[in-house]
């Protein structure tokens, strides 16, 4: 039986801010489609909602302003336990 490797600090860093970006992604979107397109009546809005969503700058602004500060957070929390532990 093998020990697997913990993972990398930069492998960290990757993963959650991906999966913050991921998150503000879904955030942005769904509020977005629930502004612009749900209860006007027409059973078109709610595609045109999601394709105003999807090509707005802003929302994937957003995207990518939250995957830095996942990542930059998690830098320096795992600065400070590497430190902590004399590593």
């Amino acid at each position: 039986m093998t020990r697997r490797r913990r993972p990398e600090p930069w492998q960290l860093v990757v993963v959650t801010a991906i999966g913050g970006a991921a998150i503000a992604f879904v955030i942005v979107v769904v509020t977005g489609v629930l502004a612009d397109g749900v209860g006007t009546g027409d059973p078109l809005d709610f595609y045109r909602a999601i394709g105003r969503e999807l090509t707005d700058p802003a929302t994937w602004r957003v995207v990518g302003l939250s995957a830095v500060v996942v990542a930059a957070v998690t830098a320096v929390v795992l600065a400070f336990t590497r430190r902590g532990r004399g590593g």
